[in-house]
Parts: C-alpha cells; structure tokens; sequence
C-alpha cells in the first residue's frame, strides 16, 4: 500500500483519522503486525505526527477499542429506538456485531487479559469499561425473576467465554450458541423490554468517556 497524499487536518480530525486507519488495518492484519509506523504509512504523515497524538502503539490500541464501544453503544441507541427497549433485540446486535469483527475481539481479549496487571497502562480502562457495561446491562435485565446485576453478570459472561472459544475454534456457530443460551434466557419473559428513559441516560453519559 503507497501512502497517502499528507492532508493539513484538525487535531481532533486526525486523531478520527488515524483511529480509522488503524481499526482498518487491525482488522485486515491483525494487531499483532500492526505498527506505528505501518500506521504513518497508510495516513500520509510521519511516525512522530502519528506520535504526537498517541504516545505510543498501546494507546493507539485502546484508542480503537474505546471507537469501537462508543460505535457499539450508539447502535444500541439506535435499536432501543426502532425496537422500543426489545432486550433480546439489543443484545442479539451486539452479538452480531462482534461476530463481523473478529480482529478487534482479538485485541480486546488480549488486552483485557495483559491488563489484570494492575501496573498495565490499560488496567484501568478495562475495570472502568466493565463497571459501564454491567450497569447498563443490569438495568437492561431488571424484571427477569433475579437481581438484574445477577443477570448481567451472567451474560457478559456467557459473551466473553463464548468469544474466547470462538477465536480458538472458528468452527464454532458463534450466533447459533449465543441463540440457545438467549432463548433459554428469555423463556419466561419472552418480549422483556426495559426502561428507555433509563438505558438511554446511562448510554449517552458513558459516550463522552468512551474516548
């Protein structure tokens, strides 16, 4: 690939730019062949302009798994909207969603594991990412015959180890299990839906954050 005719952008411009990029390469790739400078490269510009908005591959790499959950969280926005808070509905989309993007679910996996390090520059991000995801889950699940954290926990975690075996063994109809463990889920509150008002609030608070 030549590299690109260098553009004059906004700082916030670029970093979109390079966060695209890298998502794009990432996932025609896989994060472990990606490089700053590959990066520069396919942007137009220099190692050290690539750089000088992140300050290093690490950053660059969890700068596009927070695009990512922001893009995640804006579709379930938008499915809350045409569904009406459809639960099933909203979490079949997330499936989905990582089911086509198989490179990036690498990297989080990878990542979210090396940072149970407390001293990994990611660690944070990670325990925050969770807390996110769990309270707006619960309050998603409430009204399923247990605590609603209960539930979501249950789930987030049925979705990770799903996701791990799933890249050991492509084999595995990644949509199809999720299906058997959603239906069994749901069997007793078939059409759950949950408060709009309330996921809608949690979502759009966490957006800024997901940077």
């Amino acid at each position: 690939m030549t590299a690109k005719t260098r553009q004059r952008m906004s700082p916030e411009g670029r970093r979109a730019q390079l966060i695209a990029e890298a998502t794009r390469l990432i996932s025609e790739a896989g994060f472990r062949q990606f490089t700053i400078a590959e990066l520069a490269r396919a942007s137009g510009i220099t190692r050290a302009g690539v750089l000088h908005h992140f300050v290093s591959r690490e950053e660059m790499l969890l700068a596009v798994l927070s695009a990512r959950d922001m893009n995640d969280a804006k579709a379930v926005l938008a499915e809350i909207d045409i569904h009406r808070g459809d639960v099933r509905r909203m979490l079949d989309l997330i499936v989905r969603r990582n089911g086509s993007q198989p490179e990036i679910i690498r990297l989080y996996a990878v990542l979210s594991a090396e940072a149970l390090d407390v001293d990994h520059p990611a660690h944070q991000y990670f325990i925050d990412r969770w807390q996110r995801t769990i309270g707006w889950l619960a309050t998603a699940l409430e009204g399923m015959g247990r605590p609603g954290r209960d539930v979501a926990v249950e789930v987030h975690s049925f979705m990770d180890g799903l996701q791990l075996n799933w890249l050991r063994d492509p084999a595995i109809d990644f949509t199809g299990q999720w299906a058997a463990f959603a239906d069994d889920l749901f069997a007793h509150h078939p059409g759950h839906t949950a408060d709009l008002h309330r996921i809608r609030e949690e979502l759009t608070l966490a957006l800024p954050t997901l940077t």
